[in-house]
């Protein structure tokens, strides 16, 4: 993998052991769980665990800490994630000078209350967050303003964003090669010195309000892009269940200390023609006493390069076209540029 850092010892991974702990008692989906030395030294079991956990749940944990590599990356996320409640601490008019451009743009400021047209009930969210574009950050282009308690730390993000960006480019070699696929087939639409929609993502969501019911904190839906690789330490995360016994009902993807989670987006269900999964998802408040602490959390978004075209790689192109979702975007082969833009315009009120 194509990374150049010096390996942390895992005593030196700092955990959030002052949060309180995660209930026993509400419903949870056992993903799988892939062990990151195992993947990158190419381990055939942990290989086909890879492509049969994004082809049921969608979704897998990833042990960060049994790689040097791994654990450099927890590192470097709790970092990001202690230095941006800073950002988020500061008055809403302040926060509101970097606000993204709503159907134009998703880098800069969201704050809470969008409703999202993919949620049925159009509640207005309670979660905030700022996007912080890959290209923005290594000078593949022209940077908007982002907030100074960020920009303080671009060293820290440019590392962060890298690190992140290659561990997504693994998981795209390991499932071409379990599609028997050439194995960089679905990286070279992803690389990191191409313009594209790659970001991160650190959020907040506030303390939940037992008085209020039917809140969401981000509403029922599935990630545009390649991969997700995301850092919580909270609950909140919900997916359907494939328990016979509560088919198609919400549970908690539960966090597990010294762990990612990943899962796929859009573009690999269009690129594979349906042999990859996209998962719906979902954020409610977090459950028992977890819901009384502010939540965050840190996600880097890999996306398909801007120029790419979004269409099945050539094996799958002679096969029917399965369609992302019943999502726009299905009426001709845009480029990923265009796709997303028209995505975003489609999403929010």
């Amino acid at each position: 993998m194509p990374v150049a850092l010096t390996a942390i010892p895992a005593n030196m991974i700092s955990h959030e052991i002052s949060l309180p702990p995660f209930p026993d008692d509400v419903p949870t989906v056992p993903i799988a769980r892939i062990s990151y030395a195992k993947l990158a030294s190419s381990d055939k079991d942990e290989m086909d665990k890879t492509l049969k956990a994004v082809q049921t749940d969608g979704f897998f944990y990833l042990d960060l800490m049994d790689h040097s590599l791994g654990r450099v990356l927890l590192e470097e996320a709790e970092n990001v994630v202690n230095f941006s409640k800073e950002a988020f601490d500061s008055e809403l008019d302040e926060k509101m000078q970097f606000r993204a451009e709503k159907g134009k743009s998703m880098f800069g400021y969201k704050p809470a209350g969008t409703v999202k047209k993919t949620d049925k009930d159009l509640r207005p969210d309670t979660t905030e967050f700022f996007n912080i574009a890959k290209d923005h950050l290594l000078g593949n282009s022209e940077s908007r303003t982002y907030p100074p308690q960020l920009m303080q730390h671009k060293e820290e993000l440019q590392t962060f964003t890298r690190d992140s960006h290659a561990l997504g480019i693994l998981v795209l070699q390991v499932l071409a090669e379990q599609l028997d696929l050439p194995s960089e087939v679905f990286a070279d639409k992803n690389k990191i010195d191409s313009l594209s929609g790659d970001h991160i993502r650190v959020t907040k969501k506030p303390p939940h309000d037992p008085s209020q019911t039917n809140v969401i904190g981000l509403p029922s839906h599935t990630d545009f892009g390649s991969v997700t690789v995301l850092f919580n330490w909270l609950g909140g995360l919900q997916i359907q269940s494939h328990d016979p016994e509560r088919q198609g009902e919400w549970a908690y993807v539960k966090p597990l200390p010294g762990h990612a989670i990943i899962n796929l987006g859009d573009a690999m269900v269009k690129f594979s023609n349906g042999h990859l999964k996209s998962a719906k998802h979902r954020v409610v408040p977090a459950p028992g006493a977890q819901a009384k602490v502010d939540r965050y959390s840190l996600v880097y978004f890999l996306r398909p390069a801007d120029d790419v075209l979004m269409q099945p790689v050539e094996k799958y192109r002679n096969e029917p076209v399965v369609s992302v979702g019943g999502k726009v975007g299905e009426e001709k082969v845009y480029t990923a540029g265009e796709w997303m833009v028209r995505r975003m315009q489609h999403m929010s009120k």
